[in-house]
């Protein structure tokens, strides 16, 4: 299993950087777990954030499907994602 993890404020470039890292890691075939850590004030906005991480998911060009849905956690949310056709949500 992989880790990527992405901020609230990370850039629109930066994060392109991160969507290639996750497709190179995919066509290896990990598993990839997506994390978004949220600090300070930043937890008053968790309705950004996940919209940040499903704006990151719709990034990946390749196909991937979840493994399980975007789950909150004390720290922020993840999301684990693997190489296949993606299921109908």
């Amino acid at each position: 299993m992989k880790g990527i993890r992405i901020g609230f404020s990370t850039s629109s470039h930066d994060l392109e950087t991160k969507v290639r890292q996750t497709e190179k890691f995919l066509k290896q075939g990990h598993k990839v777990r997506i994390e978004m850590r949220l600090r300070g004030r930043e937890r008053a906005h968790k309705d950004l954030a996940k919209e940040k991480i499903e704006k990151f998911l719709e990034m990946i060009s390749s196909d991937f499907r979840r493994e399980e849905d975007i789950k909150k956690n004390p720290r922020g949310f993840t999301v684990t994602i693997c190489q296949g056709k993606p299921t109908n949500q």
